[in-house]
C-alpha cells in the first residue's frame, strides 16, 4: 500500500462497536491500542473479531462534540497475533464445536500463522485430531469469516474505501476485489457514483496499460453519456466525442477500430456523423416508429355536427360555455389519433382535458361509472397526477404507476401487454424524456387515441431528448396551440410576467409589485431576513408551510443554495428538536417538510412527491425508523433510505415542475448566474397560483429572461418527418439502463 505522508498507523484490538450500519459498514468503535490506550475510531469498515490484532491507517480528527477520534482510511489484520488472541478467536462463537482445548492444539501445532496455513490446506486440521466433517465445517466457517474482511482489505489496498468499498461488496460480493482488478471500467456502468476518472485511477493502481482497449472504449462511451447527461442530448457528434475522450485518455489514438468494436457489441450506434449510446438510439427510434404507426391507422372520422351536438350537450350539463379555441381543441382531439395541446398558464389546458373526456364519453356512450375503464390519465410526477385528480375529479396516476412499474423497476404494460383504455391523456409532457416516452408508447394499443398536453416553453426533461418539442416541430400529428389567456387569468400579473419572460420582452417597467406579484429589489445581505419575513407573514395569514408555501431555487450548494435555505427555514420553524436523525449534514425532525428524490416502487412513492416527517422511533439497538406521510400514507424509512429524501422548504425549479403552489418565493442572486435561463425563470414563475414573490437582483431577472437554453441534440423530429431513413432492422430489446 502506498501511504500518504500525513496518514498515521495504529495497532490494536477493536473491543467494542458503538455503532455499525450493516448496509454500508459505517462504524464507530473503540480500539484498545498496543500500549493499552482506548481510542475512538470512525469510518467504513466491517465488523471484525476483538481477538485479533489489526493495523489501521488514517488521520486524527478533532470532533467538536466527541473530542479526538481516529478516522480509518485503511485497515488490515496484523501479521503477528498473540497466542492467546488466536486461541480466543478460534474458540469463539464464530466456530461452533471448537473449544479452548482444541483451539490451543491448533495454535500449538500450526503456530502464529495458523489461519493462513488452514486456508492454504484445510487438511492440516486432520493432524490435530479433527475428523473430515469437523474439518470441512471449520474450514468453511473460517472462509466465510475471512472473506469479507479480506475483500475489504484488498479494496482498501486499491485506495477504494468507505462507502464506495461497501457498495462494491454489496454489488459483487466476495468477487468484488477480483472484478475491480480485472476490469475497473465495468464499474462505470454497474456501480453508481463511479465515473471514468475514478475507474481510470484504479486501472493505474492495478497496472493495466493506458492503451488497453477497455479503457479506450470506456472513454468513448463515457464521453457520449456525459454529453447526454449534461445537455440532455440523445447523441454526440464525432468532434464532441473525440475531443472529450482525448481529455481523459491523453494518448494518441486511432478511434476507428474501437468504434467498430463498440458497434459490433451493440453498445454504440453510428448514424451519419451522430454517435448514440444504444439505449438512446433504440428508444428514440422506438418512439418514432410507434407514433408513425398510430397516426397511419385509418379510422373513420366523426362528423363535425355530431361533435358539436355533443359539446353543446356537455355545456348544458355542467354549465360551461367553451371558447372557440377550446371547442376546436376538443374536436381535433376527438378526431385524431395523436393530438398535442400546448399552452402556457391561464390558457385553459385543463378545461379542455375535462371537456374532451366528457365529449369522448358521450359520443362513445360511456357512463360516468365506467369512464376509468376507457380513459387513462397520467402525468410524469406524483404531484402533477394529484393535481389532475383534484381538478378533474378523476383517477390520475404517474406514468410509472400507469405502466405498472414493479419492485424491480420493470413495467407490467408493454408491447406484449397493452393498455385496455382507448383514450390516453398525458399531462405535463415537457417533463417526459425519450426513455419514458418509449416505454409509454409501447403500451398503447393501435386503436387508441392519444392526447399529449404540456407547456413546451417550460424546462425540458431532466433525462435526454426533447419529446414534446420534437413532436410539435415534426408536424407529424395534430397540434393545438393555446395563445389566448383565459378570462379568469387575464388580470393576473403572474401570467403577464410569465408571458413577458417567455417572449423575451421583460423590462424593468414590468417588475413592479401589482395585485398577485411582489418584487423586492434587495441586497443579498438582507435576503435571508426577507425570506423569513415573507414565510412568517404567509403563516400569519393562515397558509401552511407544508402545503402552500414553496421556495424555489436553481442550485443546491453554496450561499443561498437549497441546502442553506432549508437549514435556516428548519431552524426557525421546527420547534421540537429533542428527537432527530442525522444523515450526512442534514438533521430530520418530526414536522419537517421533505421531498422524495427518486422513484420507489416498493413504497409507491415517486420522484418529486412532497411529504412530512410524522414520526421518529428507535429500536432497542438505537436503530432509527423515520415515518414520512405522503398524502395520508405513513411510509417507513430506515437510515440507509435517507439518500432518497431531502428537506423541501426550498426545492429546485426542476423538481417543482408539474406542481402548483399558492405562494412561490424565488430568490435571484449572482450565485445562480451560470444556471439562469428564460426557461428556468418561466418555469419557476408559472408554479405560483395566488402569490409570487421575486426577490434579490432585478437586473439578473432581466438577464435571465434574455438567455435561452442551448438546443438539445435530438433526432426524433427528423425521424417523425422520415428525413432519416428507417433501416427497419430487427433488434433485440435493450434496457435503457444496461449501459448507463
Amino acid at each position: 500500500m502506498t501511504l500518504i505522508p500525513e496518514h498515521q498507523k495504529i495497532k490494536g484490538h477493536i473491543t467494542r462497536y458503538r455503532f455499525h450500519n450493516e448496509e454500508n459498514s459505517y462504524s464507530i468503535a473503540t480500539l484498545k491500542t498496543e500500549d493499552d490506550r482506548k481510542v475512538t475510531i470512525v469510518g467504513y469498515f466491517p465488523k471484525v473479531t476483538s481477538d485479533l490484532l489489526y493495523e489501521l491507517e488514517g488521520t486524527w480528527i478533532d470532533h467538536s462534540t466527541y473530542g479526538e477520534q481516529f478516522e480509518v482510511l485503511a485497515f488490515r489484520r496484523a501479521k503477528v497475533a498473540s497466542f492467546q488472541g488466536l486461541v480466543s478467536y478460534l474458540s469463539s462463537d464464530y466456530f461452533p464445536g471448537i473449544g479452548p482445548k482444541t483451539a490451543e492444539k491448533i495454535v500449538n501445532h500450526l503456530g502464529d500463522d495458523a489461519i493462513e496455513k488452514i486456508l492454504e490446506d484445510k487438511n492440516v486440521l486432520r493432524e490435530v485430531g479433527l475428523n473430515a466433517i469437523r474439518t470441512e465445517r471449520f474450514y468453511q466457517q473460517l472462509l466465510e469469516n475471512q472473506s469479507l474482511e479480506g475483500v475489504t482489505i484488498d479494496l482498501f489496498e486499491l485506495d477504494i474505501k468507505g462507502a464506495t468499498a461497501m457498495k462494491l461488496i454489496t454489488t459483487y460480493g466476495l468477487k468484488a476485489a477480483t472484478i475491480v482488478k480485472t476490469n475497473p471500467f465495468r464499474l462505470i456502468d454497474e456501480v453508481q457514483g463511479i465515473g471514468f476518472i475514478r475507474a481510470d485511477e484504479i486501472r493505474e493502481k492495478v497496472g493495466i496499460p493506458e492503451d488497453d482497449p477497455r479503457r479506450i472504449k470506456a472513454a468513448i462511451l463515457y464521453s457520449i453519456r456525459e454529453y447526454g447527461e449534461r445537455n440532455g442530448d440523445t447523441y454526440a457528434t464525432e468532434e464532441q466525442v473525440f475531443n472529450y475522450a482525448n481529455q481523459f485518455l491523453k494518448i494518441d489514438i486511432d478511434f476507428e477500430p474501437f468504434i467498430k468494436e463498440l458497434i459490433n457489441e451493440k453498445r454504440l450506434v453510428l448514424e451519419a456523423d451522430r454517435y448514440y449510446l444504444a439505449p438512446s438510439y433504440y428508444a428514440e427510434k422506438g418512439v418514432a416508429k410507434k407514433i408513425l404507426e398510430l397516426i397511419s391507422t385509418s379510422k373513420p372520422k366523426l362528423e363535425e355536427d355530431e361533435i358539436n351536438q355533443s359539446i353543446e350537450k356537455i355545456e348544458r350539463l355542467i354549465g360551461i360555455t367553451y371558447t372557440d379555441v377550446q371547442r376546436e381543441a376538443i374536436k381535433v382531439a376527438v378526431n385524431n389519433e395523436i393530438t398535442v395541446i400546448t399552452g402556457g398558464p391561464g390558457t385553459g389546458k385543463t378545461t379542455i382535458i375535462d371537456g374532451l373526456m366528457q365529449v369522448y364519453s358521450d359520443i362513445n356512450h360511456i357512463t360516468a361509472n365506467f369512464m376509468s375503464d376507457h380513459i387513462k390519465v397520467m402525468a410524469p410526477t406524483g404531484r402533477a397526477a394529484k393535481r389532475m385528480r383534484e381538478i378533474l375529479n378523476f383517477k390520475a396516476t404517474t406514468i410509472h404507476k400507469g405502466l405498472g412499474m414493479g419492485y424491480d423497476g420493470v413495467f407490467t404494460y408493454d408491447e406484449n401487454n397493452l393498455f385496455s383504455e382507448k383514450l390516453i391523456i398525458i399531462d405535463e409532457a415537457s417533463m417526459i424524456d425519450i426513455f419514458l416516452a418509449n416505454s409509454l408508447f409501447k403500451a398503447i394499443s393501435q386503436d387508441a387515441k392519444v392526447v399529449i398536453v404540456g407547456d413546451v416553453d417550460q424546462l425540458p426533461s431532466v433525462g435526454p431528448g426533447l419529446f414534446l418539442k420534437d413532436l410539435i416541430d415534426s408536424g407529424a400529428c395534430a397540434v393545438v396551440r393555446l395563445d389566448e389567456i383565459h378570462r379568469q387569468a387575464r388580470g393576473s400579473n403572474i401570467v403577464k410576467i410569465a408571458n413577458k419572460v417567455n417572449k423575451q420582452t421583460l423590462g424593468y417597467e414590468d417588475l413592479v409589485s401589482d395585485s398577485d406579484t411582489y418584487i423586492y429589489k434587495i441586497n443579498r445581505s438582507e435576503l435571508k431576513r426577507l425570506i423569513l419575513r415573507l414565510v412568517t407573514g404567509a403563516l400569519d395569514q393562515g397558509y401552511s408551510l407544508i402545503d402552500d408555501i414553496q421556495i424555489l431555487i436553481p442550485q443546491y450548494k453554496g450561499d443561498f443554495g437549497i441546502e442553506m435555505v432549508n437549514e435556516i427555514i428548519q431552524e426557525m420553524y421546527i420547534q421540537n428538536k429533542d428527537i432527530s436523525v442525522k444523515h450526512g449534514d442534514v438533521h430530520y425532525y418530526v414536522g419537517d417538510k421533505v421531498i422524495q428524490l427518486e422513484n420507489d416502487a416498493l413504497k409507491d412513492v415517486m420522484n418529486g412527491d412532497i411529504g412530512v416527517v410524522s414520526g421518529i422511533v428507535f429500536d432497542s439497538k438505537d436503530k432509527p425508523t423515520i415515518f414520512i406521510n405522503f398524502d395520508g400514507r405513513d411510509l417507513s424509512y430506515s437510515k440507509s433510505d435517507l439518500d432518497q429524501i431531502n428537506l423541501a422548504y426550498a426545492i429546485s425549479i426542476h423538481k417543482s415542475q408539474g406542481s402548483e403552489y399558492p405562494i412561490v418565493i424565488i430568490p435571484i442572486v449572482k450565485n445562480y448566474i451560470h444556471m439562469l435561463r428564460k426557461e428556468l425563470l418561466y418555469t419557476g414563475i408559472t408554479r405560483a397560483k395566488a402569490y409570487l414573490f421575486l426577490t434579490g437582483d432585478v437586473d439578473l431577472m432581466i438577464y435571465a429572461s434574455n438567455r435561452e437554453t442551448s438546443k438539445r441534440q435530438s433526432t426524433l423530429a427528423s425521424r417523425l418527418n422520415q428525413e432519416i431513413e428507417d433501416k427497419r432492422e430487427e433488434v433485440d430489446e435493450i434496457n435503457p439502463y444496461d449501459f448507463m
